[in-house]
Order: C-alpha cells, then structure tokens, then sequence
C-alpha cells in the first residue's frame, strides 16, 4: 500500500463541514460528527402517463432538517436537562410558544 493508512485524525478534518451530493440530495456533517440530508414528504397521485402512483409536485415539501435539530453544542440530556434528546429540549425551550 503507498503511502499506509491515512490517521484518524487527518479524516475526521476533512470530513467535518463537508457536503456532498448524494442520490437522495446533499448530506452535510457537522463538526460533532453527525450527518445531515433535507427529508422530502409530500402526497402521490395517479396518472395515466404511469401505472403506479407518482409525486404531486404541487404537494411535496422539503424540510432543511439542519434547521430543525439542536445545534452541535447543546447539552445532551442529562446535561442540565432530562428531556428524551438534544433536540426536543432544543425547541422546547428555544422555539416560540404556539398559542390558540
């Protein structure tokens, strides 16, 4: 093998902050190590063109999934909170209050 085997280190640098595309759309990765992709939801119907079901453009919405979980510094639970994960107490105590 030229050259051995890269250090761990040396990939952990060059993987934090990169996006990259992917069949399903860019996936991003923090620099705690975690990857992100935008999560695409939406209805199907049917058409004649096809003999299954296939996306209704006018009802499919794509979520930047970055914008909805706990930034990489926030306390893990246990860590000042005891709520089930980073990200609920997150919004809970970040997001404003929903009245009706």
């Amino acid at each position: 093998m030229l050259g051995g085997w890269p250090d761990p280190d040396a990939v952990i640098a060059m993987l934090e902050g990169l996006s990259l595309a992917a069949p399903a759309g860019y996936v991003h990765i923090r620099s705690d190590h975690r990857a992100f992709k935008d999560v695409v939801v939406g209805f199907s119907k049917n058409v004649p063109e096809y003999p299954y079901p296939v996306w209704d453009p006018d009802r499919v919405v794509t979520i930047p999934i970055q914008d909805v979980t706990a930034p990489p510094d926030w306390p893990k639970p246990g860590q000042g909170h005891n709520d089930m994960s980073a990200t609920y107490n997150w919004i809970k105590t970040s997001w404003p209050k929903v009245s009706g």
